[in-house]
């Protein structure tokens, strides 16, 4: 899709911009600017407010000031050290203090006797008037050089506020007048949210009158945050209309297999899981491909809904692969779907990196015949040597824990595929939207019938001793538990127990207990080794890091205790919470606390305890911490906006979706002068590649 050209001074070269050399741009990169329009939506985050004197007296003191000022003597010096430059008001005598600078600068700018205008902040030393490094120095005639408001902006080391501020001004200037002849927001949003128009409220942004014009709250940054998510929510819907045009042609499914292992469970299905199993059923049956995204919290039986999406598929004669992040978990979900497709005529298959040589190439020999029919596996599933012959589903779990590219790869191994995302972390409402519009979403909301409430309770790293010795007890009788701790060595400032010292401890006060490490510097065939083990039972307590955060089932587990709780998120917390609560017998987990814990930490582990399911951990820790990163560790989907702020802009990103479906309903195509004015926003906010899925389509 071709830029239209009153667009391309904003997306220029940086060092077309006056001021601006390598050295500038290399460390513009690293505020993510690397072209001119990105300028524009850097804010400021502060104002500067120069206050006009004509005498300076101690209540001006921390002030930043304007001062005309007349030059009374240079103090140079021979050595190293501050350059002291005498001025006057015509009542106080002030001294202008430099460092690094050179005489001949110094004669140039503030010559003897001659009158200027400086700015800076006011402060006083040994009872004598300074200003160090005035930030203006300008002559009689050109005071208005010297802005009485200025932005401030969040920079890097090597870009001045003065430098940046100059190349905001800059593009500015290079904004067309004609970009206001379109606007993309309908008049009846505009009339009720009472904005101006794009370009005015930029421009206002960038040279504010008052801190309320940069606030979150102010019109202006409203405006522009509903164009971000506006343009956003029209990139997914684009994208989703995109996948539509490639019909599937789909066989008429028997349900024989799904049927037969339906009678051969031990238990019956959830409300939620049958749900969520017609759903899937019904995008199979249909000629648009499937996309969807199953939330289940954690143990409410995700994975089962997964194996009867791949039934589905297998009865049709096409092939489906389930990835997972650790070679853990595949192991898991293989041996439990091999007891599932027993004698049900499906052929389940394992794949992944640490494999034997011979039993790879066997593994790969099958997948490529079509023999296999539901195939498990890690990250191996993707690469360049494993080719599937009719694969039709992809279903990836735990999908933050994958790249983009990584999920991009898998997804071209087949043609037209069906994608079945599941996740374990809830998600709010907001993020589901900003994350997952393009997709359809299913909710495993209720858990089986046997899964018994995790008692939570929290103490403090005073009570480790106590609690050692109830550990002893609950071993001695047959029990076996997590320990889990945030780091697996001390670093120099830390004040976490690293999980050696922690060992060395629990070794020394249980003696006769049989305990084990687990983290992610082992090897996988350790990591395996271990987990077996105390699958087994052999291992009567393991403590590991966050590595069994996901998806490990030892029914015999009813203990997990967190040390340095408060250092861990909310949803991560409640996943590793997730790790017991799996057997007949009732379970606990234990939070410590450490010394230094701030209010904050403890009322945010309350949470925990007052709540057992994710959905209402997830809204109370997006609304805790605000729009952050809500959802533990940082997803490889999650968009990052420059202007939104996805909790504070909650409504804004309701009507921008409620807008943007009304725009694709009524003009899928954007043709017109409606079509021609959201292309304009799509370009400003860096969605050229929505635009070309349009021309492809």
């Amino acid at each position: 899709m071709f830029r239209p050209h009153l667009l391309f001074p904003l997306f220029g070269k940086l060092e077309n911009l006056k001021g601006i050399g390598s050295k500038s741009i290399f460390n513009l990169h690293k505020l993510g600017i690397f072209k001119p329009l990105d300028f524009l939506y850097s804010f400021p985050t502060s104002l500067k407010i120069r206050k006009h004197l004509e005498i300076v007296n101690d209540f001006n003191e921390n002030e930043t000031v304007i001062l005309k000022i007349r030059v009374i003597k240079h103090n140079f010096k021979n050595f190293k050290g501050p350059i002291s430059i005498e001025v006057t008001d015509g009542f106080n005598k002030i001294n202008l203090i430099f460092f690094n600078a050179k005489n001949d600068w110094i004669k140039r700018n503030l010559p003897i006797n001659q009158e200027r205008f400086v700015s800076g902040k006011l402060q006083k030393y040994m009872d004598n008037f300074q200003i160090i490094h005035p930030d203006y120095i300008e002559t009689i005639n050109d005071l208005d050089k010297i802005p009485e408001i200025e932005p401030i902006y969040s920079l890097t080391k090597g870009i001045s506020q003065k430098v940046f501020f100059n190349c905001v001004n800059q593009i500015l200037q290079l904004l067309p007048k004609s970009i206001n002849s379109y606007e993309w927001v309908c008049k009846k949003r505009l009339n009720a949210m009472n904005w101006t128009d794009h370009a005015s409220s930029l421009k206002r942004i960038h040279a504010p009158k008052t801190i309320n014009d940069i606030s979150l709250n102010s019109n202006f940054r409203l405006r522009l945050a509903y164009d971000e998510l506006l343009s956003h929510q029209l990139s997914l819907l684009i994208a989703r209309n995109f996948s539509k045009k490639n019909k599937k042609k789909r066989r008429i499914s028997t349900h024989r297999i799904s049927t037969l292992i339906r009678k051969k469970l031990p238990f019956s299905l959830t409300k939620s899981q049958e749900l969520c199993i017609a759903e899937i059923q019904s995008d199979l049956s249909k000629t648009d491909r499937m996309y969807r995204l199953i939330q289940g919290d954690v143990g409410s039986g995700k994975t089962l809904v997964a194996l009867f999406a791949m039934i589905l598929v297998a009865e049709n004669r096409g092939q489906s692969a389930l990835m997972v992040p650790t070679d853990i978990l595949a192991n898991q979900h293989f041996f439990n779907f091999l007891q599932y497709t027993k004698d049900a005529g499906i052929n389940t298959v394992l794949l992944t990196g640490k494999m034997k040589t011979k039993e790879k190439k066997e593994t790969l020999e099958i997948i490529k015949s079509g023999k296999a029919d539901l195939i498990i596996g890690t990250h191996a599933l993707f690469q360049k040597g494993v080719l599937f012959k009719k694969l039709e589903l992809v279903i990836i779990d735990e999908q933050h824990k994958f790249g983009v590219k990584q999920r991009h790869d898998l997804i071209q191994k087949g043609e037209n595929l069906d994608i079945l995302v599941m996740t374990a972390t809830p998600i709010p409402r907001t993020l589901e939207l900003a994350n997952y519009g393009d997709m359809d979403i299913s909710k495993i909301i209720d858990k089986p019938l046997n899964r018994k409430k995790i008692d939570t309770s929290i103490i403090s790293e005073k009570k480790i001793d106590k609690l050692i010795s109830r550990l002893f007890e609950i071993c001695n009788n047959g029990a076996q538990a997590y320990w889990v701790c945030p780091l697996i060595e001390d670093g120099e400032k830390s004040e976490l127990v690293a999980i050696e010292k922690r060992l060395s401890i629990l070794n020394k006060f249980l003696p006769n207990i049989k305990i084990e490490t687990l983290h992610g510097k082992m090897s996988e065939e350790q990591k395996s080794y271990i987990m077996t083990s105390f699958m087994a039972g052999s291992i009567q307590i393991l403590l590991a890091t966050t590595v069994i955060e996901v998806g490990i089932d030892v029914p015999n587990a009813n203990v997990i205790i967190i040390e340095a709780a408060e250092r861990f998120g909310l949803a991560q917390l409640h996943q590793l919470r997730g790790r017991v609560g799996r057997g007949e017998k009732k379970s606990n987990c234990i939070l410590i606390y450490s010394k230094n814990v701030s209010d904050q930490g403890k009322e945010r582990l309350e949470v925990l305890r007052k709540f057992d399911n994710g959905f209402d951990i997830a809204e109370k820790d997006l609304l805790m911490r605000g729009g952050g990163n809500p959802i533990g560790p940082q997803q490889s989907g999650i968009p990052k906006f420059k202007i939104a702020n996805l909790e504070f802009d909650k409504d804004l990103l309701y009507y921008a979706h409620e807008d943007a479906s009304e725009i694709i309903k009524n003009n899928k195509n954007l043709k017109s002068k409606d079509g021609e004015n959201i292309r304009i926003l799509l370009h400003l906010m860096n969605r050229d590649k929505s635009l070309s899925l349009l021309e492809t389509g």
